[in-house]
C-alpha cells in the first residue's frame, strides 16, 4: 500500500513538472478552406537559429542555416506551409498553412534551436482546430465538407 502511495505522489509530482513549465497553449480556430497564420515569436533574431514546427510528432516545418529545408516535411504539409522570411531577423518564427484542412488539426510546437544545440533554446505549443464548415473560395457561400 505505502508503494502505491509514493508511485502516484511520484506520478502526480512528475505530471505537475510537465504540465508547469511555459508552455502554455495558444488556441486556435479555424474553417477548412482558409488560410491559418500560427503564430509564434521570441525576443531575439532567429537568422542563424534552427526553427522547427511539428504537429503531433510530424514535421511541418524547418529552417535552418537561412532557408527552409523541405527535405523532412510530412507529405499532407508539402507547399502548403510558409513562413515570413524578412521578419525572422525580428524574431518572428510564424507560418502559414493553406488552406488549412480538417486533417490539420492538432497540437503543433514551434521551436527554436541555436546551431550545434539538440535542446530547444525557446519552444512556443499552438492547439489547431479546423472544423468541417468549407469556405469556398471567391465566394461568400460555406458547404459542409
Amino acid at each position: 500500500m505505502e508503494l502505491l502511495v509514493l508511485v502516484s505522489l511520484c506520478l502526480l509530482t512528475f505530471t505537475g513538472k510537465s504540465f508547469g513549465d511555459k508552455l502554455d497553449s495558444t488556441l486556435i480556430t479555424s474553417k477548412e478552406g482558409q488560410n491559418v497564420i500560427l503564430p509564434c515569436s521570441f525576443s531575439t533574431t532567429l537568422t542563424n537559429k534552427i526553427i522547427d514546427w511539428k504537429k503531433d510528432g510530424e514535421e511541418v516545418f524547418l529552417y535552418e542555416n537561412g532557408r527552409v529545408n523541405p527535405s523532412s516535411q510530412d507529405e499532407q504539409f508539402k507547399g502548403r506551409v510558409s513562413h515570413f522570411p524578412d521578419e525572422v531577423k525580428s524574431g518572428n518564427a510564424s507560418i502559414t498553412i493553406k488552406p488549412a484542412k480538417v486533417s490539420d488539426s492538432g497540437t503543433y510546437t514551434c521551436v527554436y534551436l541555436n546551431q550545434g544545440q539538440t535542446l530547444p533554446s525557446g519552444t512556443h505549443r499552438i492547439v489547431l482546430t479546423v472544423d468541417g464548415f468549407k469556405v469556398l473560395q471567391n465566394s461568400s457561400q460555406i458547404a459542409f465538407a
